[in-house]
């Protein structure tokens, strides 16, 4: 018997889906329209769509996103850890005259055209434009393994963690330890030092007495400097300890299940744990081989590939992003011209 490898799994997913077709999207009806696809239905994503849909009136636009929530409207959020913008939901696309596939991209055949999916359908397409947004990256941390994880939540991108983590704060002793935990490359400086800026509230309005840590990977000042004029502008208390990786940001290894941390500079006791894991460009776009060495999409300056050029990258996945809302949003109004 044949190894199934996973180069053969994608063969077959391919072979596989030119029997079984892929819905109304690729049917004879609609093989004279330009076939867009739009990879990925966070902010830029769903943009994107929407902004293709204005543009190419005539094509066939079509929406492929994995997780049905993300799609689900604007419900109440669990602030301030939660993410910090809803795209539009599937209501608003579909009144644009947008497809919906609710499914994984798990290969690109570049030289056909093609998407395979995880259901075994292939999606052909004249146009492709992917919004992979960002995901954490394993660390070779001792100790860190998935009760870690669950024990200290990153809520960084992740409504279901934030709810964690907002139920962890509200354990916290009235004299107890919260520590946050940066990565040496941290994907958003700006929601990192707006992290720590709403750890630093809730503190000062809940737990007065607890102490907030902050380790920090990061060789430079610029977070904590950041941090100090915010806090400072914002009326918060002095209180905060902010370690770079030379004075103890760097951690060596961690118990979870004892709260501790061990740092270059010794050992940190923590109540509560906000644990943040470097990130990269999402799992679509590594499918996709779309990224290089440092795991993000490189770009030209009007968002094409330049590992694919058949391919526009929009929002946080791209090498040279500006990781904020804003920025995911302009990315997709300088694609939209290279379409």
């Amino acid at each position: 018997m044949k190894q199934l490898t996973r180069r053969r799994l994608v063969q077959g997913l391919f072979a596989g889906a030119a029997t079984i077709g892929a819905a109304d999207f690729i049917s004879p009806a609609r093989l004279t329209k330009e076939r867009v696809l739009v990879v990925g239905g966070g902010p830029a994503g769903a943009a994107a769509a929407l902004t293709l849909r204005a543009a190419r009136p005539n094509a066939s636009v079509l929406l492929v996103e994995r997780d049905p929530a993300r799609l689900a409207g604007t419900g109440p959020r669990p602030k301030p850890f939660a993410m910090p913008a809803a795209a539009p939901d599937l209501k608003a696309l579909r009144r644009a005259g947008i497809g919906v596939a609710l499914d994984e991209v798990v290969a690109v055949d570049w030289t056909n055209a093609r998407l395979a999916l995880f259901s075994g359908r292939a999606l052909a397409f004249d146009t492709v434009l992917f919004a992979p947004g960002t995901a954490p990256l394993d660390e070779e941390i001792p100790g860190l393994d998935r009760v870690a994880r669950h024990l200290w939540p990153a809520a960084w991108g992740s409504t279901r963690e934030a709810r964690r983590l907002t139920a962890a704060l509200s354990t916290l002793p009235d004299t107890g330890d919260l520590v946050l935990r940066l990565p040496g490359t941290v994907s958003h400086p700006r929601a990192a030092v707006a992290r720590a800026l709403d750890l630093a509230t809730h503190l000062a309005r809940h737990r007065p007495n607890a102490r907030l840590t902050v380790l920090d990977g990061s060789a430079g000042p610029q977070l904590a400097d950041s941090f100090a004029q915010q806090a400072a502008r914002a009326g918060l208390p002095s209180g905060t300890v902010w370690r770079v990786a030379a004075k103890g940001g760097t951690i060596r290894a961690v118990d979870a299940r004892q709260g501790l941390l061990e740092t270059n500079a010794g050992l940190i006791r923590a109540d509560v744990v906000n644990f943040v894991a470097p990130h990269g460009a999402g799992r679509i776009a590594r499918a996709a081989g779309l990224v290089d060495a440092s795991g993000w999409c490189p770009c030209d300056p009007l968002a094409r590939s330049t590992v694919h050029p058949q391919a526009l990258i929009v929002g946080d996945a791209r090498k040279q992003a500006l990781r904020t809302v804003d920025g995911a949003l302009h990315s997709v109004r300088d694609a939209i011209p290279s379409v």
